[in-house]
């Protein structure tokens, strides 16, 4: 099959607030060798982020989003609180 076994560098996160739907995600750091050939196809390019180097100490910057928790019996989908990586919210 000519695949490696081999993950880019990554980092997990659980997060989780009342009200909302627990997050299980990760995010990968760019320039890894391994990005383009994730052994188990979990990159996604929202996920890439580069650190930065902040006061002596590589820095990441990302803002996660929580999809409501959906009221029992209702048909409804749940909401998003929305969020993007590239500014912070308020």
């Amino acid at each position: 099959m000519g695949r490696h076994p081999f993950r880019p560098a990554h980092v997990h996160f659980m997060i989780s607030a009342r009200g909302y739907r627990t997050l299980i995600t990760h995010l990968f750091f760019d320039r890894d060798e391994y990005l383009q050939s994730d052994a188990v196809f979990g990159v996604k390019p929202s996920l890439v982020v580069r650190p930065e180097l902040k006061g002596g100490i590589n820095a990441v910057e990302y803002n996660f989003g929580l999809a409501r928790e959906l009221d029992p019996g209702s048909a409804r989908s749940p909401g998003f609180v929305a969020a993007n990586n590239k500014k912070p919210l308020r």
